[in-house]
């Protein structure tokens, strides 16, 4: 499918009602598969750095950035460089970790990618969401890609004084924060994966600095 068009429910993951297994586990490791097949052909010229596929539990998340830390450096990149990375590495995990739906077993099939390639990095992340956050989703995406940088710092500013920000366990910030770092370097798609499950997919682009 193609990715090229970042909230869904701020609340609490509710436990779905079915369980990701089968021919519904299959297709989004299919989907995962394939990107990193995409990541490291010959044409693409990328470097896979680091994947994985399944849970993100508090050590997970910790380990991933200390490996990222180390694998920007190594490259021969800046320390800056590694900032952005991380910066943003954060924020997708946060995405994932805070909002990604888990099915009836509690598991969170979600994934994360990291590449390098000539003058970048990107980061790819999927996580499952609930079928009815689907259309508020693609619509929260498609206003956030059509705002320009003036206005995605307005509209950042705007959500962090909001009353409501606490409460509602992030309001938004996190996908608005990730367009707005990446300068809307930012592509997305959403595959269905029943009537109670959909997978939401970001590709994301961080420059190298000079």
């Amino acid at each position: 499918m193609s990715l090229n068009r970042a909230n869904h429910n701020s609340t609490s993951p509710r436990n779905g009602m079915t369980s990701i297994t089968g021919q519904k586990l299959d297709a989004l490791k299919a989907i995962y598969h394939d990107l990193i097949s995409r990541v490291i052909a010959a044409d693409n010229n990328g470097t896979l750095l680091f994947s994985h596929f399944g849970d993100f539990d508090h050590s997970k998340i910790e380990s991933t950035i200390k490996l990222m830390e180390s694998a920007v450096i190594e490259s021969g990149d800046k320390r800056s460089t590694m900032k952005r990375v991380c910066a943003m590495l954060i924020e997708l995990l946060q995405n994932i970790s805070i909002h990604g739906t888990r099915d009836r077993n509690g598991h969170m099939n979600s994934y994360l990618v990291v590449a390098k390639f000539k003058g970048h990095y990107t980061l790819y992340s999927g996580n499952l969401i609930f079928s009815d956050t689907v259309k508020p989703l693609t619509e929260r995406m498609d206003s956030l890609m059509q705002l320009d940088a003036t206005a995605l710092r307005k509209l950042y500013i705007e959500i962090l004084c909001n009353e409501e920000y606490s409460a509602q366990g992030g309001a938004g910030l996190g996908l608005v924060t990730i367009v707005k770092r990446a300068e809307r370097h930012v592509k997305y798609d959403i595959d269905k994966i029943d009537e109670h499950f959909g997978f939401f997919r970001l590709e994301v682009d961080v420059p190298v600095a000079q």
